[in-house]
């Protein structure tokens, strides 16, 4: 049975690269910000944004697919009437089945966010670059091939390793962004931006010609304020294009506070928690969890598989978890948080 679900997967694997490459991706997408869009280095309150992500899915059917990143940004100049710059490095390292077919990227990105409000940083349009290093890589060890089978078990001595070719390759990768950012009031917020990845169309084939194919995303989101401002609604929503291969979340949470902070003194730290239902459109609903106290936030989700392959997952998706932390390293209880953004 084990080998069948392995099949199905290999099959689907297979049929999606005839019709071209995709980008490994998150659920919490709004939770991994410079793998979205590079113009979001730095557009946060605060003076440094520490994020961590994990993701692993398939888990029942065959070895589990896993993804890791982690980014470090912050505003800098913030001072500055017009607008402020961003600066941000990223990484993330994706691990596929029993080859471990890997990719990994490094990234390093540059902002500016102009202010369109007159400076009351209540309007921003932003523009970032992002440019770093790709690199993909597999393991043959653990592959096994017809001609190994000797009728009663494997001589991994016989095999056609040699004619894969190579097992890494490494390029070059530049992406750009642009965002939106409006606040009318404290306790509302609308943000959307559109981003183009591997513009250059990297080369990441082993033994021939492989580019990556350029990767279009638009999102957008808010942060709603209801019942007073006490409590808040959260849509978000991510359309990308890959090549032929494309994807839609679209889903809200809804935030409750248990404790808001003061706008001019550090004497109260916010807190809140928040829950909501999100769905990839025609593969996956999720659900997802955040708790943050004193800047830090914690966040989990889940996905239930709504595809073909729920015949073989049992309809058991990915699990993804985030660890993220907001830093106001010139804050204090006279001079206050450190705010550029209303």
């Amino acid at each position: 049975m084990k080998k069948l679900k392995l099949g199905i997967v290999l099959l689907v694997i297979i049929s999606s690269n005839l019709f071209g490459q995709q980008d490994v991706h998150f659920s919490q997408f709004f939770s991994s910000p410079l793998t979205l869009n590079p113009a979001n280095a730095g557009i946060f309150n605060g003076d440094l944004r520490a994020i961590m992500n994990y993701r692993s899915q398939w888990g029942s059917i065959t070895q589990p697919y896993t993804t890791m990143a982690a980014s470090v940004d912050m505003p800098v100049l913030k001072k500055m009437k017009s607008g402020m710059f961003g600066l941000g490095l990223n990484f993330f390292k994706d691990d596929a089945g029993d080859s471990k077919m890997s990719t990994m990227n490094y990234a390093l990105s540059l902002a500016y966010h102009l202010d369109i409000s007159g400076g009351y940083n209540k309007h921003f349009l932003s523009i970032g670059f992002q440019g770093g290093m790709i690199q993909r890589s597999m393991n043959y060890s653990n592959l096994t091939w017809n001609e190994q089978w000797d009728g009663v078990t494997f001589n991994q001595e016989v095999g056609t390793v040699d004619q894969l070719g190579g097992n890494s390759v490494n390029a070059l990768d530049l992406s750009t962004g642009l965002h939106w950012y409006y606040a009318p009031s404290d306790d509302n917020r609308f943000f959307a931006g559109f981003s183009m990845f591997h513009l250059n169309s990297p080369n990441v084939g082993f033994n021939e010609d492989s580019p990556l194919i350029k990767k279009y995303t638009l999102h957008g989101g808010g942060d709603i304020g209801i019942g007073g401002g006490d409590y808040a609604l959260m849509p978000n929503f991510v359309f990308v294009k890959q090549g032929v291969n494309q994807y839609f979340d679209i889903g809200t949470e809804v935030k409750v506070y248990i404790q808001k902070d003061t706008k001019f003194t550090n004497f109260k730290n916010q807190m809140y928690v928040s829950f909501g239902p999100y769905l990839r459109w025609g593969d996956a609903m999720y659900v997802v969890a955040r708790f943050n106290w004193q800047g830090i936030t914690a966040a989990v989700s889940y996905d239930f598989n709504l595809s073909e392959l729920t015949a073989v997952s049992s309809g058991n998706g990915g699990f993804e978890v985030m660890l993220g932390y907001k830093m106001d390293l010139g804050s204090n209880p006279t001079r206050g948080h450190s705010v550029r953004f209303n």
